[in-house]
């Protein structure tokens, strides 16, 4: 990971507005990735993607079908589908750090509002909500992702010690969960300049943007 890091501020210039994207499904690394880029890039915005995501009560009430190894599944909308995202909010506010507008990111409960400042020429977007948008408007775009086992094994340390779920809840929601990440999410991964897979707490750049020159 240090590598990847190290590629990426290197092709950076401070001088030019920057704008990188991280997407990638839950408890993948996006967020730990955006940190340590901030922290090597110095003062830059930072703007996290899932206040795009559409209200979980809305989800829960929107039951998807699909099939996988010919079996018929039905289950609530994840934040795996492209439908449960704003997108087009989201593809204004790109726009808007594009052509160097300000503007305050939204105002939720589990994530305090910050100012996208113009001044500041590097702009990192951070979240699920990414692989869903037209990335020419980036600079730089990076995926990643982990096996099943990995992410279960993520998410179960973070939801039960700090969110206080129930295991069998969590396996159960996740089988689902993990089914429609495969048919509806995992598939943008080709449009990202850089593929990386954080699979049992390994790193292994699957494609690069150096590959696509």
């Amino acid at each position: 990971m240090e590598q990847l890091i190290e590629d990426i501020v290197q092709s950076v210039r401070p001088d030019q507005r920057t704008l990188i994207a991280i997407s990638g499904h839950g408890a993948a690394g996006k967020s730990t990735l955006a940190e340590k880029l901030r922290e090597r890039l110095g003062d830059i915005n930072l703007l996290h993607t899932d206040p795009y995501i559409t209200d979980s009560q809305l989800r829960k009430q929107t039951i998807l079908t699909y099939q996988h190894d010919g079996t018929t599944h039905q289950y609530k909308m994840t934040a795996c589908h492209p439908a449960a995202h704003h997108l087009l909010s989201l593809e204004r506010d790109v726009r808007m750090i594009r052509e160097g507008i300000g503007f305050y990111t939204i105002d939720v409960p589990y994530l305090e509002r910050t100012w996208i400042d113009p001044e500041k020429p590097i702009t990192i977007i951070e979240g699920m909500s990414v692989a869903f948008l037209d990335l020419s408007s980036f600079d730089q775009s990076i995926y990643l992702y982990t096996d099943g086992e990995t992410e279960f094994k993520r998410r179960s340390h973070r939801d039960i010690q700090e969110r206080g779920m129930e295991l069998d809840y969590l396996h159960a929601s996740h089988v689902e969960r993990r089914l429609q990440y495969e048919l509806f999410m995992h598939p943008y991964r080709h449009y990202f300049q850089t593929i990386v897979n954080t699979s049992k707490d390994e790193i292994q750049i699957e494609k690069t943007a150096h590959e696509e020159r």
